[in-house]
């Protein structure tokens, strides 16, 4: 990923293991938008949307997250 422009980071554990890693990314730098992306452990990453404003963006990936299987710690 190039270097600053991921605004969010999570990873998504299962029993202690990384299943997926979660970014919301800013496109801002060149006039874009916002993009929720997930990566698994084997290196394949899904667009999960674009977004107008990083709040919806971090909604959609607070969304991801409360649907996965992976808890949120001090939320």
């Amino acid at each position: 990923m190039e270097g600053g422009k991921v605004l969010g980071a999570w990873l998504l554990l299962d029993e202690g293991t990384v299943e997926e890693e979660l970014y919301v990314e800013s496109h801002e730098y060149r006039g874009g938008d916002f993009d929720v992306y997930t990566t698994s452990s084997d290196g394949e990453w899904k667009h999960r949307g674009t977004f107008d404003t990083a709040d919806d963006a971090f909604d959609a990936a607070l969304a991801y997250i409360d649907e996965s299987q992976s808890p949120v710690e001090g939320r």
